[in-house]
């Protein structure tokens, strides 16, 4: 587990836009380190005496060797074709970006020894994701990012990271690369907060800090992708709280609306107008479709390789696109099977735990990736660190907690 808690920190506290530049977006600390975890993994199965892969049935795991084959079916694919030297770097790369992908998602399934780990370690994200919020938070009512000006020895600056206007705003991003990042890392780590506070025990400060910094940075985000992905996150949880429970997250939420029109002259203005009107970005996204269908057509099953479609020829905003074209109809249908497995595992393995911190549990991590999955559309969420990691380390959690529902632990969580 103390491993798992150090590529948090890496995730979340090294910005987003810092990396090896020869390795570019593979080349990022949490990145390097999660491809550290798949040696480790490997390793550690390869040397027991006694295989147990075999013999443990582990969903979490099929849909992953079959999101890995279907990144390498598109290798293979796009490997035999001309490639200009840009993309065979970029296919390159790719594939140390899905090993890293799956060595984090395989640790956090295999490397939690037991319950009372996986509740500490939940802790651990939430108490960061609500620094990270409060980063944010401070980043919007000064406009100074804090982190931009940041050196670390061996790491080079992408352009990204400054801080944007939106409605006379500033858009906060923590030490995300851009909003739509912070705003997919907020609405992950959302429900899990929430969670912890209404069934954890202990301080209810360290609780309810995450929840109160999480929210408000979202509300202040000035971004639809954190309207949205908090949205989406509270109505998968609303069939698990009981009826007082809703009561007060409909007041709070309320009077929350009525602070901010109070506090931020504007800003509830401002959030009204992002969803209605014209918005250039929306429209950016629709005409991406007729370029979507001729790359398609060329490579329709296997795509034409992980990461060759590059941003220079068009940012689609959208990963689910960029997926299709990459690596084809199969590819897209195995990346869509990583969430939705860790979805339904989940929900079906909270039925199997007596302590209400632990049933609740399985809601809060279905609604953290049905947000991380619809936030997905909204970006090329896989081309960015801390949202890619934040996704298959969740689903690594999905893995943990179903591979816990059938012991008999009596761990208690103070």
């Amino acid at each position: 587990m103390t491993v798992l808690a150090v590529y948090l920190f890496l995730l979340l506290a090294i910005p987003s836009n810092r990396s090896v530049a020869a390795l570019g977006g593979a080349g990022a600390p949490a990145a390097l380190f999660a491809l550290v975890a798949l040696l480790w993994w490997c390793w550690y199965h390869v040397q027991r005496p006694t295989p147990s892969l075999a013999q443990d049935s582990q969903p979490i795991r099929i849909a992953l060797l079959i999101f890995v084959a279907a990144a390498l079916a598109s290798y293979a694919a796009g490997a035999s074709r001309a490639l200009p030297p840009a993309e065979i770097n970029a296919l390159n790369l790719g594939v140390l970006r899905i090993a890293a992908f799956a060595g984090i998602l395989l640790l956090a399934t295999d490397g939690i020894p037991n319950r009372e780990r996986l509740i500490k370690l939940l802790r651990l994200l939430c108490f960061l994701g609500g620094m990270f919020a409060a980063l944010g938070l401070l980043q919007f009512f000064t406009g100074q990012s804090f982190v931009e000006r940041l050196s670390i020895p061996g790491l080079a600056v992408s352009d990204f990271g400054a801080l944007q206007d939106r409605g006379g705003f500033n858009r906060s991003i923590a030490t995300a690369r851009n909003p739509l990042e912070y705003a997919f890392v907020l609405a992950m780590i959302l429900p899990l907060a929430l969670t912890l506070a209404l069934y954890g025990t202990g301080s209810r400060l360290l609780r309810w800090f995450p929840v109160a910094t999480i929210t408000v940075a979202a509300l202040l985000s000035v971004s639809r992708s954190a309207i949205i992905g908090v949205l989406v996150a509270v109505v998968v949880l609303l069939p698990s709280w009981s009826p007082a429970v809703r009561r007060r997250a409909g007041l709070t939420a309320v009077a929350l609306v009525g602070v901010v029109w109070v506090m931020v002259p504007g800003m509830v203005g401002t959030i009204k107008g992002l969803f209605g009107g014209q918005d250039p970005s929306l429209k950016s996204r629709t005409d991406s479709y007729d370029v979507v269908s001729s790359f398609v057509e060329m490579n329709p099953l296997l795509g034409r390789g992980f990461g060759t479609f590059l941003p220079n020829y068009r940012i689609l905003d959208n990963q689910y696109l960029v997926t299709l074209i990459d690596m084809g109809i199969l590819g897209l249908i195995a990346l869509c099977a990583v969430p939705a497995v860790g979805f339904v595992v989940v929900i079906t393995a909270r039925h199997h735990y007596a302590e209400p911190l632990l049933a609740n549990l399985g809601p809060a991590l279905a609604a953290s990736l049905a947000a991380g999955a619809v936030l997905t559309g909204f970006f090329d969420a896989l081309s960015f660190p801390q949202a890619a990691g934040m996704l298959f380390f969740v689903v690594g959690l999905c893995g943990a907690y179903w591979r816990m529902k059938d012991s008999q632990g009596t761990e208690r969580y103070a």
